[in-house]
């Protein structure tokens, strides 16, 4: 166990370093420039709107943004893949067998 705690405080610190968290936090800051895409998110926040939803979507700002998102979600979801067969704990879908 001690070294499986070991392997993830690797991860953990090769994680920090990967050029994504910059680039990720870029564009986050140009959405935070653009002060009319700003002002739609915080309409939206008020009073959720599925046309204003459509319109913040379409922003370049907001389509790297979620891209960049994505990516990072995938790879959370093969860290975890990987621990949980690491680990042996068993996926959804191979319970009922």
């Amino acid at each position: 166990m001690l070294e499986l705690l070991e392997k993830v405080e690797l991860l953990k610190k090769e994680l920090d370093q990967l050029e994504i968290w910059k680039h990720l936090a870029q564009a986050r800051d140009c959405i935070y420039q653009n002060y009319e895409l700003v002002d739609k998110i915080k309409m939206y926040e008020k009073s959720p709107n599925p046309k204003l939803r459509l319109e913040i979507y379409h922003y370049n700002e907001i389509i790297k943004y979620k891209r960049l998102e994505n990516e990072v979600n995938f790879m959370i979801m093969e860290i975890n893949h990987k621990l949980n067969v690491s680990l042996g704990v068993r996926s959804c879908q191979n319970e009922n067998r």
